[in-house]
């Protein structure tokens, strides 16, 4: 009942705030990875504007496991995609995708291989098939490394990105995906 409850609070913050949108959200009927998350919100701070060169953010939410022991939120968002939105040359380029988890050491539970990334991309391919952009691309480094870089580039694979290059020694790969 918490979940519930915490979901419809964060909902109602996400939807009073003007310089949030919420793109998708669901309660219940979550076709992800893990059956465990029923609720969860997709939003971004993006703005239709007049501005043709912006850099934004797509986050998803959701409550599970993350409630304290007096049922508040612990954090605001589980996932962040960073991008930059080029409106001049119709593209964007994907600059972070991050999930809060073991891997990166920023949580208090591994929200990783939960479906939270395919959300947020999802998301931004619908936002660039609205602004009418051509391509979106991205770029993996030895940063990402090891298991993360193989997970990494299967899951922008997953949803549709081509693989543009990739040097599995140097630990780099470029991604892109057409919308024209």
């Amino acid at each position: 009942m918490a979940e519930m409850d915490s979901f419809q609070h964060r909902l109602k913050e996400l939807e009073n705030n003007p310089e949030l949108r919420v793109m998708r959200s669901t309660n219940n009927d979550l076709p992800l990875v893990d059956q465990h998350l029923e609720q969860y919100i997709v939003y971004t701070d993006f703005q239709f504007d007049q501005r043709r060169e912006k850099t934004n953010s797509i986050f998803v939410y959701t409550p599970w496991m993350n409630l304290d022991s007096q049922g508040r939120i612990r954090t605001d968002f589980q996932n962040q995609l960073l991008f930059d939105y080029d409106g001049w040359q119709k593209q964007i380029h994907i600059a972070v995708l991050e999930t809060l988890g073991a891997a990166s050491k920023l949580a208090f539970f591994d929200y990783q291989n939960h479906g939270l990334a395919q959300l947020s991309m999802g998301a931004l391919i619908k936002l660039a098939q609205r602004l009418e952009v051509t391509s979106i691309n991205a770029s993996l480094s030895s940063f990402d490394g090891g298991d993360d870089f193989q997970r990494i580039s299967y899951l922008y694979q997953k949803v549709g990105f081509q693989v543009k290059q990739q040097d599995l020694t140097r630990g780099l790969a470029t991604f892109e995906y057409h919308l024209d």
